[in-house]
């Protein structure tokens, strides 16, 4: 019989300054409405984000900012494919970090749609992804999907 240690810690750590610009596919899992933290008690999503950028995935991230909370708590179960950025700062504080749409840009849509086929491909479902192994990109199914993202 063999034991593993224990986790160390809940999910996976990425500042969301280092995800600046880059293409996301954001899986929004849970809202947790009380998170205890060295600032006190806190609101966040907790989320798996796949970096199309750099091909990381990160599993269980909680997102503590409040553009970023009310862009993705709607979305819970579901994928959002954005890049991070920032919106405009109010007097005396930093500018938020935002969700920019790329379901606007078909080439950003065909990376993610490329992505996760080759994931389902590989035997291997991306965080939280819903597609079927070995997708089509020319499937009408898959289009109807590619148009529901474009909307």
């Amino acid at each position: 019989m063999s034991f593993v240690a224990p986790a160390t810690s809940s999910g996976d750590f990425v500042k969301v300054a280092d995800l600046n610009g880059h293409l996301l596919i954001i899986s929004p899992t849970e809202y947790k409405a009380s998170v205890s933290t060295a600032m006190g008690d806190t609101e966040a999503i907790q989320c798996n984000i796949v970096d199309l950028d750099t091909n990381e995935e990160h599993t269980d991230v909680l997102l503590f900012n409040v553009a970023l909370r009310s862009a993705l708590k709607p979305n819970i179960g579901a994928q959002v494919l954005a890049r991070i950025g920032q919106g405009i700062a109010k007097p005396g504080k930093s500018a938020p970090w935002i969700l920019n749409d790329a379901t606007v840009n078909p080439a950003d849509i065909q990376k993610a749609t490329a992505y996760l086929a080759a994931k389902a491909t590989a035997g291997i479902v991306a965080p939280a992804a819903t597609v079927t192994p070995a997708a089509d990109i020319n499937d009408p199914a898959i289009q109807a999907l590619l148009a529901q993202l474009a909307k």
